[in-house]
């Protein structure tokens, strides 16, 4: 997630590309000489994200920490993130420039050296492995295989300003409503913009707008939002949520049947519940969807006693993640399932020692 999902769509939607976003820096200066690295050296350079709490970033610290006794030596990539990672473990390149967005959140340097593995979300990796959504143009990638799994819940969850006195986000186009609404524009969100045409066009036309959360504060003016990334932990892409939760009275909305399946057939997520108090005004159980899953993956050409020395080493500290800032887990029931990518066969041999696969 970092940033976590790294606002997907919002390059092609709401602003300009990560490509397009210049970074304020001579570009020669942003490099950083790290020596050799590779699998042979056992310092391999992992597709990370900002140390600002952004998950990528914090589970790059967690593995880095967890292989240090193996005599490891991992070196982050900090901006080897947003969608970019599975691209960039594929096909074993260096890390992009940096953009405006790596520098506010504290990275103003990239490391000079091909990237041997990395950290993602989840669905993420499947789409990339299977040339879907944000990977269609560019993918396949089938050389990407799965070394764990680590949990990681959020919701899909709409809140809304009581004054506009509404009960269903239908009533915002039959209404034509101005709104501004708060939504992150990623895969998991659009089905829901698309079910009842909320395109930024129409919205636009009635004197309302579609917001990317960053830099969302307390005084932000809003009236909805929309988000597959609700959680009270305080990551930079779910802390807005506790932002205006804590500074606004929402009410919270149910979604229609039809709507949560479809998204749960297309998007991969899963059928779950809110329940009363995850953030303040969810004073109900309110049946909808979720995700929970970032990756730590890596590419065929990973010798297997690598993969198997990660997936160990992951395992054997997985207590230290419940003291990040997202509470993160491993479970042995999924950790081995990659919704399809395959998983590589040194993780796949640790996995079967431990009896958490046959």
């Amino acid at each position: 997630m970092a940033l976590w999902f790294g606002l997907l769509l919002l390059g092609a939607i709401a602003a300009p590309s990560a490509s397009a976003q210049t970074a304020p820096q001579d570009e020669a200066a942003q490099w950083e000489d790290v020596g050799q690295t590779g699998f042979g050296t056992k310092r391999l350079v992992l597709a990370s994200a900002c140390i600002e709490a952004c998950p990528w970033g914090e589970l790059g610290d967690f593995v880095k920490e967890a292989l240090a006794p193996d005599g490891y030596e991992i070196i982050l990539c900090r901006n080897c993130n947003r969608t970019e990672g599975p691209r960039i473990v594929a096909r074993a390149s260096y890390p992009p420039p940096l953009v405006e967005d790596d520098l506010r959140h504290g990275t103003v340097r990239r490391v000079r050296a091909k990237i041997d593995f990395g950290i993602t979300e989840a669905s993420m990796l499947v789409w990339a492995h299977a040339g879907q959504h944000i990977y269609a143009k560019d993918g396949p990638y089938p050389d990407l295989r799965l070394i764990a799994r680590i949990e990681d819940p959020t919701y899909l969850l709409v809140a809304v300003k009581p004054e506009l006195g509404i009960k269903s986000l239908a009533e915002v186009r039959e209404r034509k409503l101005p709104v501004r609404i708060i939504t992150d524009f990623q895969p998991t969100v659009m089905p829901v913009l698309e079910y009842y045409r909320l395109d930024r066009k129409s919205l636009e036309s009635w004197g309302g707008a579609l917001m990317p959360p960053r830099d969302i504060t307390a005084d932000t003016p809003f009236d909805i939002v929309i988000s597959s990334l609700a959680s009270p932990a305080n990551n930079p892409e779910s802390a807005f949520w506790t932002t205006v939760t804590v500074g606004h009275k929402l009410q919270f909305l149910d979604l229609p049947e039809d709507l949560l399946d479809r998204l749960v057939k297309d998007t991969g997520m899963v059928r779950t519940k809110a329940r009363w108090g995850l953030l303040r005004g969810v004073d109900r159980t309110i049946p909808t969807v979720g995700r929970s899953g970032e990756v730590i993956f890596a590419r065929t050409d990973m010798p297997d006693d690598v993969a198997y020395a990660i997936a160990r080493a992951a395992d054997r500290n997985r207590g230290e993640l419940k003291w990040f800032v997202r509470p993160y887990s491993i479970d042995p029931l999924t950790v081995a399932d990659g919704k399809g990518v395959p998983l590589h066969p040194g993780a796949a041999r640790y996995y079967r020692e431990k009896g958490y696969i046959d």
